[in-house]
C-alpha cells in the first residue's frame, strides 16, 4: 500500500501524458542527429527510428510509467523486444531535463498559434456585428452611468482591439518560446559531439539556447504565456459582462438564443446568460493557473528541481480554459441579436446626454471658457430636473433664463439641430472617435491587420 502511495505521488503521467506526441517526435529527430554523427550504429538507429515512428502513429500503444518520457521508453523498449535494450539509446547526450523544456516548447508552439487563429475568428465575428449595425445609435456608459450617445458599432469594436493586442502578446511570448534547448542535458552540456542547431531545425525551432543552466531551470516562457492568457481572459470577462449587462431586460440591448443561454430549475420565464457567466467565471481559473506558476518558481535554487513537474498543470488548464472561451464567445458573437428599437428609445429618454455637447457648443459660439460652459449647462441641468422637462422640451426662453441675454435666438436654433442624435454623431470627427467615418476607418483597418496577422 505505501509504495502504491508512492509511487502515484511521483507519477506525473496522469497529466504529462498530454505531451506524448512532441516527446516521441523529439526522440526521432534526436535519433537522426546521433546518426548524422555517428554517434549510433546506422542499423541500430534506424530500426529505433522506425520503432518510434510506430508509436508516433498509433499513440495508444504508449504504456503507462512514471511520465511521459519514460512512458514512450518504455513503449519502445516493448516493441523492441528482445532488443529492448536499444532503446537506451535516446539517452544519448540528452537528460530528462532539457527533454521536458523541449516538448513543453513544442506544445506552447502549436498552442499559440491555435489560440491566434481562434482569436482571429473572434475578432471578425465582432466586425461582423459592427458592420451589421453600423449606423445604430445607443447609449454609452462611463461608471455604468448614462454619459453620451455613441455608434453601437463604435462601442463593440473596442473588443476588437483589446483582442488584436491579445494577439499582439502571443506572437511575442512565441518568440521566447520559439528557442530550442536539447543538447543542454541534465543541465551542464555533454561531452558529446552534437549539433544543437541541426536538432533545433530539424524540430522548427528558430534557435538555440545561449546557457544549459538557464535552458533546464528556466519556467518564463510558460508563465508569460499564462500572463497572456490572463490578460485575454480578463478582456473576456468584461466582454460578457458588458453583454450580460446588455441581456438584462431593464436594459434589453441585446438577445441570445435559447441555446446560449440556460433555463431556470424554479422560474419558467428565466433565460440565464450562463455561457457568458462561466466565461467570466473560468477567467479566475486562469489567474490561479497565473500565480500557481509563479508560487511554484519563486525560490527555486538552480538549476532543475523535481517541483517543475507541476507546471504542466497550469499550462494545459490556461491553454486549455483560454481556448474554449474564446470560442464560446465567438459563438455568441455570431448570435447576438441587437434591439435598435430600445438602444434607440434610450438615447432619446436620457437625452441629458447631450450635454456636453451643448457645452462644446457654447465655448464654440459664447467664447466661454469650458469650466464655465460646464457650469452653465449643470445649471440647465438643474432646471430641467426642477421643472421635470428633458433638454428637448426647453423652448428658447428657458435657455433665456439661465443663461441670460447673451443667449440669441439663431443659438436655441442651432442647439435644436444639434441635438439630433445623427448630428451629434457626425461631430465625433477626431480620429478613433465614433463618427461613422472613422467607425468605417477602423473596420478597414481591422480587416487589414488580420490579415497580416
Amino acid at each position: 500500500m505505501k509504495e502504491d502511495l508512492l509511487e502515484k505521488f511521483l507519477s506525473s503521467f496522469d497529466f504529462d501524458h498530454k505531451l506524448a506526441k512532441y516527446d516521441v517526435e523529439t526522440c526521432i529527430k534526436w535519433t537522426e542527429m546521433l546518426l548524422e554523427k555517428n554517434l549510433v550504429d546506422k542499423k541500430n538507429g534506424q530500426r529505433l527510428i522506425k520503432t518510434l515512428e510506430e508509436i508516433k502513429n498509433n499513440p495508444e500503444k504508449i504504456l503507462p510509467s512514471e511520465d511521459v518520457h519514460y512512458a514512450v521508453e518504455r513503449t519502445l523498449e516493448y516493441l523492441l523486444g528482445k532488443d529492448k535494450d536499444l532503446a537506451g539509446i535516446i539517452r544519448t547526450a540528452r537528460s530528462r531535463n532539457d527533454l521536458v523544456v523541449s516538448d513543453e516548447r513544442m506544445f506552447l508552439k502549436e498552442k499559440i498559434n491555435e489560440i491566434i487563429k481562434s482569436s482571429k475568428n473572434l475578432i471578425k465575428e465582432i466586425v461582423e456585428l459592427a458592420k451589421r449595425n453600423l449606423n445604430v445609435v445607443m447609449v454609452g456608459y462611463t461608471h455604468l452611468q448614462p454619459a453620451q450617445p455613441v455608434l453601437f458599432s463604435h462601442y463593440i469594436l473596442c473588443f476588437a482591439w483589446w483582442f488584436l493586442r491579445d494577439i499582439e502578446r502571443l506572437k511575442d511570448c512565441y518568440k521566447r518560446v520559439d528557442i530550442s534547448v536539447l543538447g543542454s542535458a541534465a543541465f551542464a552540456g555533454s561531452s558529446f559531439d552534437i549539433d544543437r542547431k541541426k536538432i533545433a531545425k530539424k524540430l522548427g525551432f528558430k534557435t538555440i539556447s545561449e546557457n544549459s543552466v538557464d535552458s533546464v531551470s528556466d519556467r518564463d516562457f510558460i508563465t508569460e504565456f499564462i500572463f497572456c492568457c490572463s490578460i485575454m481572459m480578463m478582456h473576456l470577462s468584461r466582454m460578457a459582462e458588458e453583454f450580460i449587462i446588455w441581456c438584462n431586460p431593464n436594459f434589453g440591448y441585446i438577445s441570445l438564443p435559447k441555446n446560449l443561454t440556460s433555463g431556470s430549475s424554479i422560474m419558467p420565464q428565466k433565460q440565464n446568460p450562463d455561457y457568458l457567466e462561466l466565461i467570466r467565471g473560468k477567467t479566475a481559473k486562469v489567474y490561479s493557473d497565473l500565480i500557481g506558476i509563479l508560487v511554484l518558481m519563486k525560490g527555486l535554487p538552480l538549476s532543475y528541481n523535481r517541483d517543475m513537474q507541476e507546471d504542466k498543470i497550469y499550462m494545459f488548464s490556461a491553454y486549455e480554459t483560454t481556448k474554449q472561451c474564446v470560442e464560446v464567445m465567438s459563438l455568441i458573437v455570431r448570435n447576438i441579436k441587437v434591439n435598435y428599437e430600445k438602444l434607440i428609445k434610450d438615447v432619446e429618454n436620457y437625452d441629458f446626454l447631450f450635454a456636453t455637447e451643448i457645452a462644446n457648443f457654447l465655448v464654440q459660439n459664447l467664447s466661454y471658457p469650458y469650466k464655465l460652459a460646464h457650469k452653465k449647462i449643470k445649471d440647465i441641468l438643474d432646471y430641467c430636473r426642477d421643472k421635470n422637462k428633458k433638454i428637448s422640451q426647453l423652448n428658447y426662453e428657458d435657455y433665456v433664463k439661465v443663461l441670460g441675454e447673451k443667449f440669441k435666438k439663431d443659438m436655441f436654433d442651432k442647439i435644436k439641430e444639434l441635438l439630433k442624435v445623427e448630428n451629434v454623431i457626425k461631430n465625433y470627427k477626431t480620429y478613433g472617435g465614433s463618427s461613422i467615418s472613422d467607425v468605417k476607418r477602423q473596420l478597414k483597418k481591422l480587416s487589414y491587420t488580420l490579415r497580416k496577422v
